[in-house]
């Protein structure tokens, strides 16, 4: 969804509010279980979760960018009970360059699921070996509080303190 979608800042537009009903009418008639909306703009992801009843809503977070996610979106969607599905949690696999200070995948995906809005964290493995070492820290425990030490997560918030305009 594109913020030309909506008509102010908490308001969806016309013709996205008549596609949102189209599909919960899909929904009422057994034809599709869930109704989900993606965006990369934390504004139309505000007013999604503000004014659409949906299931769940698909928003960019990461360690580099995460200021709009935390005050803008993240709030509305905590405050309506709407899970976050979160992508882009490698930032296209730039977090865990050389210049790092050792940021793995696993701390990225660590960092993404620690936010209470975000219940889903959505990654395309470069193959089977980095995908078992992204997920084994998170499936050997089963607190989230631990996935992510909090002198780690505040180290990833200083050293990763750019906030790109997207």
């Amino acid at each position: 969804v594109c913020p030309d979608e909506l008509d102010s800042e908490t308001q969806l537009g016309r013709e996205l509010q008549i596609a949102i009903d189209q599909v919960h009418s899909y929904v009422r008639q057994n034809k599709v279980r869930y109704v989900m909306a993606s965006t990369h703009s934390h504004e139309v992801g505000r007013a999604l979760a503000g004014a659409a009843s949906l299931d769940a809503i698909m928003l960019r977070y990461n360690m580099s960018h995460r200021k709009a996610a935390e005050t803008i979106s993240f709030p509305e969607a905590l405050k309506n009970n709407i899970p976050v599905l979160a992508f882009t949690t490698t930032r296209w696999n730039e977090l865990q360059t050389p210049a790092s200070p050792t940021v793995t995948t696993a701390d990225c995906i660590a960092f993404a699921l620690q936010h209470p809005a975000v219940e889903v964290v959505l990654h395309s493995a470069r193959d089977e070996d980095e995908l078992d070492d992204a997920l084994l820290p998170i499936i050997s425990c089963s607190d989230r509080s631990q996935w992510i030490s909090d002198s780690k997560y505040d180290d990833l918030c200083a050293y990763y303190n750019d906030e790109m305009a997207w």
